[in-house]
């Protein structure tokens, strides 16, 4: 028995490994795909040509989301993920949610209602996050006109996260297998459901002993619910003063030398590309070598590296060494499909930030100007 089960472990270990590397390697040519729409994107004329740049970026967007997804999965089944249990206020996630799905709710007609809630709990902020967030999405996928209600409802030493909709319900004989993987009893509006969101929260229902709530009434609406501990509130230390905002303008990157390192000669056109319709100056390296001799002792504003190089080399050490050679503090984003959680804390140990590919556009140009704005601070 013992031995049977020690055999499976390794089995879920090995898939879990081989799932990481084969997503990474997946990955790359996404990202490299998604920085060339985006840099089309910002240059294609309103009208069928934006539409079809559109439609390619959705569709690389759904291939994203299925390896992300089926690698999340992975890592649960495989007990790779360790939960970071401590105490916070529940309205920390329902703010953010607020207003991540607000603008979202509005464009699909619905009305998002999130009522705020003074709780303390305890859990894990990220994975808790994470299933009422596929809760909400399912919902507004789901509903097509009415309202969705996200709250929450205190019981005795517990709190349940609720989420309800008007949609048109789920049949009683198909409750028990709505969190099977690829299960999807309904066609969403925007017709993308993976049907892994509510695979998802099982496991990490599972995972941080959090019971799951579902009822259904057919042609009424839906509510799926989520119970956590409740918790005694902690002191917030005051929030240090914000510096004030430095000469270059936040909204604007024009001019701002950029200097990427990346030895996929396709993700670096794309990074030009994208770089380039923010009117950056860059310089593209495909090594430390390559990089060094092009910047000629010229330090650039920022670095974006990948974490894989040639010959065994990464980009962390890349821009340790640029900073020694240049004797200048570069801010650094390290962008990588690597997920292993040591390669994010190393990054993070030595003053780097970090992006995961496919990289996003909006995201990538919000952390250059949060990096910009600390710096001239």
């Amino acid at each position: 028995m013992l031995k049977a089960k020690s055999v499976a472990e390794q089995a879920n270990q090995s898939k879990t490994r081989f799932l990481a590397s084969a997503s990474h390697d997946l990955l790359q040519p996404l990202n490299a795909a998604r920085l060339f729409t985006s840099a089309l994107a910002g240059k294609a004329p309103v009208g069928e040509e934006k539409d079809l740049v559109n439609h390619i970026d959705s569709s690389l967007g759904a291939a994203e989301e299925i390896i992300s997804t089926l690698l999340d999965i992975s890592k649960l089944d495989a007990g790779a993920l360790e939960p970071d249990i401590g105490v916070f206020p529940v309205n920390d996630i329902l703010r953010h949610l607020a207003t991540d799905f607000s603008a979202i709710a509005k464009d699909q007609g619905l009305e998002l209602h999130v009522v705020p809630s003074t709780a303390w709990v305890r859990s894990d902020a990220k994975l808790l996050r994470r299933v009422v967030q596929n809760f909400l999405s399912n919902a507004i996928r789901y509903t097509p006109k009415g309202k969705i209600l996200l709250g929450c409802r205190r019981l005795r030493g517990f709190l349940r996260i609720d989420v309800w909709d008007t949609g048109p319900g789920i049949p009683e004989d198909q409750l028990a297998h709505i969190f099977e993987e690829f299960r999807r009893f309904q066609t969403g509006r925007d017709k993308k459901g993976l049907g892994l969101g509510l695979a998802i929260v099982d496991r990490i229902s599972g995972m941080l002993d959090h019971p799951i709530t579902v009822h259904s009434i057919q042609g009424r609406g839906s509510l799926f619910g989520i119970t956590v501990p409740l918790a005694a509130p902690e002191q917030i230390p005051a929030a240090a003063p914000q510096p004030a905002t430095g000469s270059r303008r936040v909204s604007s990157l024009g001019g701002l030398h950029v200097l990427c390192i990346d030895n996929d000669p396709a993700i670096l056109q794309g990074m030009v590309a994208l770089l380039g319709n923010w009117k950056c100056d860059v310089t593209a390296a495909e090594s430390l070598d390559d990089a060094t001799e092009q910047l000629n002792g010229h330090a650039p504003e920022i670095i974006l590296a990948d974490y894989q190089l040639d010959d065994n080399k990464n980009g962390l050490d890349a821009m340790d060494s640029l900073r020694a050679a240049l004797s200048e503090n570069i801010p650094g984003i390290l962008i990588t499909g690597y997920m292993a959680p040591e390669v994010r804390e190393d990054a993070i140990a030595r003053g780097y930030h970090l992006l995961y590919k496919p990289v996003k556009p909006a995201a990538l140009r919000a952390l250059v100007n949060k990096l910009l704005k600390q710096k001239r601070s």
